[in-house]
């Protein structure tokens, strides 16, 4: 068991060191841009549910 280890570490080690040899220096990725902040929604004051696309609330009161 312990020997099948060391060979499969072994057998990745080889790997990486061949992949160094073929790609020396890959090109770093380019951060992401920031994303657009969403707007915060707005909550009805007598019922407090969430207001979409700033429409008015339809519960008449009855918070």
């Amino acid at each position: 068991m312990v020997k099948i280890i060391t060979l499969f570490l072994i057998f990745i080690l080889v790997l990486g060191m061949f992949g160094k040899l073929r790609f020396p220096k890959m090109p770093k990725m380019p951060k992401m841009k920031s994303r657009k902040k969403v707007q915060a929604t707005e909550k009805c004051p007598k019922c407090g549910r969430f207001n979409l696309a700033g429409e008015k609330c339809n519960c008449k009161g009855r918070g």
